[in-house]
């Protein structure tokens, strides 16, 4: 995750230095096009100002988060997540619509406050909040109310690892899988649709990356569409209070972060 380490120390440093052609993106199929995300269009984006957050190890939520109009959880019905050392590796394709599904209690989704690269959500791996390795080595997945033709976050923490990304349609079916390797302290990445389709309605990530990352800056085209009554609640489990914080500690590993 975003745990104190020399590369992201000197990262308020290395931003300007770090381009798009220092990493590589690996199609599994061409669907969706890595692209620079100064080039995407869409004004949409994701505040995380209606959530409590703070300082590392930040705050645990185990419920999905509504914010913006956009759902986080850990994964969609129909995925497996299984651990691999400390990452949780997501595996299978959605059963049926997508539906997400938050990970269990203190495996899920923390939201923390980083002196220099701003508040950041993450997925918990397998040892679970608060401890400093299993922040950010969660996985993280999104549902959007509408179908998106572009999508783009800042990813802050990358120390050489990869990290894993496929996004869906609403029937749950795969679009596309792409694979980030040599992933820098922090960097923007960006996607389109290939032929501008709009059909992206959830997305997925992870990554093996040995100290994890966190992620902000989300930015997609359609503005959330106003739910009919219970459309959340038929497409979201755990759907509740999304101020809930059930744990608040400091971690030894992150409290030294500048």
């Amino acid at each position: 995750m975003v745990k104190q380490h020399p590369g992201l120390r000197k990262c308020a440093t290395a931003v300007a230095g770090i381009a798009l052609g220092l990493f590589s993106a690996t199609a599994l199929q061409a669907q969706v096009t890595q692209v620079d995300y100064t080039s995407l269009t869409g004004t949409q984006s994701v505040s995380f100002a209606p959530v409590a957050s703070g300082a590392a190890p930040g705050t645990n939520y185990d419920n999905v988060l509504i914010l913006s109009g956009v759902g986080f959880g850990e994964h969609f019905s129909g995925q497996t997540v299984t651990a691999n050392g400390d990452f949780d590796t997501i595996g299978g394709t959605p059963s049926g619509g997508l539906t997400l599904q938050p990970g269990s209690p203190g495996h899920n989704l923390d939201i923390f406050d980083h002196s220099i690269v701003g508040t950041l959500i993450t997925g918990l791996g397998p040892l679970g909040f608060p401890d400093g390795d299993a922040i950010g080595e969660g996985a993280v997945s999104l549902l959007f109310s509408t179908d998106q033709s572009e999508f783009g976050f800042r990813l802050a923490g990358g120390n050489g690892g990869n990290g894993y990304i496929s996004f869906f349609r609403e029937d749950g079916s795969l679009i596309d899988s792409l694979t980030l390797g040599s992933l820098p302290p922090v960097s923007f990445f960006g996607f389109a649709r290939e032929g501008g389709v709009h059909d992206i309605r959830g997305v997925s990530i992870w990554n093996d990356d040995v100290t994890g990352f966190g992620l902000s800056h989300f930015r997609y085209d359609v503005a959330s569409a106003l739910p009919e009554p219970g459309t959340w609640a038929m497409m979201i489990v755990g759907f509740g209070a999304i101020g809930l914080a059930l744990r608040r500690r400091r971690s030894p590993a992150l409290a030294q972060v500048a």
